[in-house]
């Protein structure tokens, strides 16, 4: 979603993807999406979402596992290798940029 608005060269952006709701809930369980996924619509358990929440400090148990079926010890490694094509994941200013980017 590093592409989310696009200009169309009269001053004004149009949104290509759709808006992400950012929330802080820190004690909710969140799930885990690739960060360089086109949509963070699907997170890696299956589960449909439209918020992020960088305020969460529990994932979702079936999206870790199904993480570390991918790629064993994905999240041991420093930096963390994304479980879908084993490289380093964007580091959390990258990523953070994205969010201000794409969400409401």
């Amino acid at each position: 979603m590093t592409d989310s608005d696009s200009g169309t060269g009269t001053g004004t952006s149009q949104r290509t993807q759709p808006a992400y709701t950012l929330i802080a809930r820190p004690d909710e369980i969140t799930h885990l999406v690739c960060c360089r996924d086109a949509s963070w619509t699907r997170a890696f358990c299956g589960s449909e979402e439209t918020e992020v929440n960088p305020a969460a400090t529990v994932a979702c148990a079936m999206c870790v596992e199904r993480a570390e079926e991918m790629l064993p010890g994905c999240f041991a490694n420093v930096p963390t290798l994304c479980p879908v094509d084993g490289n380093p994941c964007p580091d959390e200013h990258e990523i953070d940029l994205r969010i201000a980017r794409e969400a409401e």
